[in-house]
């Protein structure tokens, strides 16, 4: 529910209250307000979606509930006009702005125009119809019950960009919530308790913040200069980069303005390098120019998208998971809060991409066969067995034709690979443990329907690549041996696991304890006591997102209910 959504508004209480447009509070406050909430409410969720002022807006069913459960009284508003709660709700609601949250999607404006008109007219001494008393108290109940379920779950579902999202949200009973914190006389700091409690958002939320004030000292200047520059380099571009990384943080504010590139300079260039996944060279290449000429404006954004995603996510991941960054290719075993391992990974191409989604390790298996998927056994395997006969025998794939229980093993040889043609392909292709098997020594589990797992490789070069999406979509790990360890628990270290290896024999092990896993997507981000970090959109999310918000009007489909 956003800047469209209203569950009760002008528009139906124009129809419902035309013989009331008048009324002023003389009558009985309690029988004709709860009339009136009653009448519109329910005429409301007949209709599920209700024309004002030109636009569509839908209806919430925990508005309807919140109401039913009061028996139809107003909660903000007594025939004295809005009550102290209206104004904590406000004030509550400007905050919201700090989280990237639209505070029209909220009615604030509205809400703030009607309760300045009843105070213009209390201190008139005039009275109030029972209409625009009504109609406030509406407005209030719909703008903490929207503005909870963003908070609870994001502005827009996870679904419409990540249609593989499974994280399980637990989430609040906005309307009871709500009810509680007018009974204890706290619905803003109730409000305000729904914010993700990571201290990875509040780190984000402050960066909003830091950007915000750039905004207002002016923004960021131009940086356009020479081609390259690195230590040693003199003249007008120098300074103008000295500038912008002061700007950024990056410099300490003494740096600014020097015309030569000293060993300072150097430092906070390397800085902002390794904030931006760039290579730490400590010089200026094209690389590192694009990422300078970001404009401020779009890294402000670029902080709001990734708040959302923050929205997304369980409030409370587990005391253990595992935490694999895909726009930045690195995996991070959490333990109460601190990363216990930290390695880089080979994440999917960009026509290949990693998920985005959640769940949890079950099992690993050592020694492991690859089960190669038929796209792959098509695509990229046939034309190599066309070309080379023995293809499969030197990489140690069996062929099997049939499936399940009735799949049986038949010679590459009496096939004739030249006459398959790539519709008609129906065979199996499984490469055995071994040196060559792309899995590596381990693998690791977690139910998903994408096939989608952790895995050793024996490609160990390609994680010195800083850009490493090289995978059909599985997660290829740096130091497999050592997550299963982890994984495995106190009665089996290192050293056993690399036995189990040794042996060279397939094994299956149950981890004893479930360990959750998130494949995330975050293109910026920032940890206590950390640096703010940005990362490239190599899969476009970042777009795909900021369309969703838009398109949602800030997040109709999403909110309490």
């Amino acid at each position: 529910m956003g800047g469209r959504v209203l569950s009760l508004s002008l528009g139906m209480l124009m129809v419902w209250l035309v013989g009331c447009a008048g009324e002023p509070l003389t009558r009985d406050w309690g029988a004709v307000s709860g009339d009136l909430l009653r009448g519109g409410i329910r005429g409301g969720m007949r209709d599920p979606w209700i024309l004002v002022a030109g636009e569509r807006r839908a209806v919430s069913p925990a508005l309807s509930r919140f109401y039913l459960k009061r028996g139809d009284r107003p909660a903000w508003c007594s025939p004295r006009g809005p009550r102290g709660q209206a104004d904590d709700l406000l004030e509550a609601l400007r905050k919201m702005e700090g989280d990237g949250l639209n505070l029209q999607d909220y009615h604030l404006g509205i809400i703030e125009r009607k309760m300045g008109e009843w105070r213009g007219v209390e201190r008139a001494k005039q009275g109030l119809s029972m209409r625009g008393l009504v109609e406030l108290d509406l407005l209030l109940t719909d703008a903490f019950l929207s503005c909870g379920g963003h908070l609870q779950r994001g502005r827009v579902f996870p679904q419409q960009i990540h249609p593989e999202w499974q994280a399980r949200i637990v989430s609040a009973d906005l309307a009871g919530l709500l009810q509680t914190a007018l009974d204890l006389n706290q619905v803003g700091r109730a409000l305000l308790g729904l914010r993700p409690p990571q201290p990875g958002y509040a780190f984000l939320r402050r960066a909003l913040g830091e950007y915000r004030q750039m905004v207002v000292r002016g923004g960021w200047g131009s940086v356009k200069g020479a081609r390259s520059l690195r230590r040693g380099s003199k003249g007008g571009s120098v300074e103008r980069l000295s500038r912008r990384l002061v700007e950024m943080g990056d410099l300490s504010p003494d740096g600014g303005g020097r015309r030569q590139f000293d060993q300072p300079m150097e430092l906070g260039l390397m800085r902002f390098q390794e904030r931006h996944g760039l290579e730490v060279t400590g010089r200026v290449d094209s690389a590192t120019w694009r990422a300078l000429g970001v404009p401020l404006e779009e890294r402000i954004a670029q902080i709001e998208l990734n708040m959302e995603r923050w929205r997304w996510l369980p409030h409370d991941p587990g005391t253990r998971y595992i935490l694999v960054r895909i726009a930045d290719f690195e995996l991070d075993v959490v333990e109460n809060g601190e990363s216990v391992i930290e390695m880089r990974v080979i994440v999917g191409k960009p026509y290949w991409r990693t998920p985005v989604f959640s769940s949890k390790m079950t099992h690993l298996e050592f020694n492991p066969s690859w089960y190669i998927p038929r796209s792959i056994a098509v695509e990229e395997v046939l034309p190599k067995v066309r070309l080379d006969s023995t293809y499969l025998e030197q990489r140690n794939i069996l062929v099997a034709v049939g499936g399940g229980d009735t799949a049986r093993v038949v010679s590459a040889d009496s096939i004739d690979w030249q006459g398959i043609v790539d519709e008609e392909f129906d065979f199996l292709f499984t490469q055995l443990p071994g040196p060559g098997n792309p899995l590596g020594r381990v693998k690791f589990f977690f139910p998903n329907p994408f096939d989608v797992y952790l895995h050793d490789t024996p490609n160990s070069a390609l994680f010195e690549q800083r850009f490493r999406d090289f995978s059909h979509g599985c997660i290829r790990l740096e130091k497999s041996l050592e997550l299963a360890a982890y994984a495995l628990g106190k009665n089996w270290e290192l050293g056993r696991v690399e036995e189990a290896v040794g042996a060279g024999e397939n094994r299956g092990v149950l981890l004893p304890d479930p360990l959750p896993v998130y494949l995330l997507y975050w293109t910026a981000w920032g940890e206590e006591g950390g640096m703010l970090q940005f990362r490239e959109d190599a899969y476009d999310d970042d777009r795909r997102l900021m369309e969703a918000l838009v398109g949602n009007g800030g997040g109709e489909g999403n909110v309490g209910n």
